[in-house]
């Protein structure tokens, strides 16, 4: 059980819609972090602006957005998560 209440799209305030439209646009789902994190808009600015900076190709010029997404499922397997 979650401590921190987790909306769906159904429950979520004007904000928080807003929100979860940008990351289905941006990511193609709205992952339950962001939905946890869309309580507070301070952590989405940040929470936001640190994953697009590091997974877009065109900011980084370093490694193709695969690479960095297989990098972030073989450390999330390696930590035991369950995503």
């Amino acid at each position: 059980m979650a401590l921190i209440p987790i909306p769906n799209d159904e429950e979520a305030t004007p904000y928080q819609k807003t929100i979860f439209e940008h990351s289905k646009k941006l990511f193609g789902r709205v992952a339950n972090a962001v939905r946890v994190g869309s309580h507070t808009p301070k952590l989405m600015h940040t929470l936001f602006g640190f994953i697009v900076s590091s997974l877009r190709e065109e900011i980084t010029e370093n490694l193709p957005v695969k690479t960095k997404c297989l990098v972030i499922l073989k450390t999330s397997t390696l930590n035991g998560c369950a995503y």
